[in-house]
């Protein structure tokens, strides 16, 4: 799991991120992102009901984390908040076609920075 610090949790930086971030979109999720002037980025997730029930709406956003999680490395440095939507069609994926759709929308974002280190999984 995402460390504490690194997780967008607070009311007010979330709904920033919402009205004044861009947006790129995936069939299986919505990544939107703004600048933060922290010098390492913060990661939110959520789910509305248009997912489903909250087994599905959970299942969703633990998805969503397990990817960010995994490729936090390739954008950290760069200091944005990010808040990644799930998208219905995210419930039939497997976790790794989340965390492929979730670098596919990094890269183009432009969020990106390096490949990943070789002990990092």
């Amino acid at each position: 799991m995402l460390e504490r610090r690194l997780r967008l949790r607070r009311t007010a930086d979330v709904r920033r991120v919402f009205a004044e971030g861009r947006s790129w979109v995936h069939p299986l999720l919505v990544l939107i992102a703004l600048p933060n002037g922290l010098g390492f980025s913060r990661v939110g997730v959520t789910a509305s009901r248009r997912v489903g029930g909250a087994v599905q709406r959970n299942r969703a956003k633990r998805l969503l984390r397990e990817a960010a999680r995994h490729l936090y490395y390739q954008f950290a440095d760069n200091g944005w908040d990010v808040m990644l939507v799930a998208r219905a069609a995210i419930l039939q994926a497997k976790e790794q076609q989340v965390e492929q759709a979730l670098a596919s929308v990094l890269r183009r974002a432009g969020l990106t920075t390096s490949a990943p280190p070789a002990a990092n999984r």
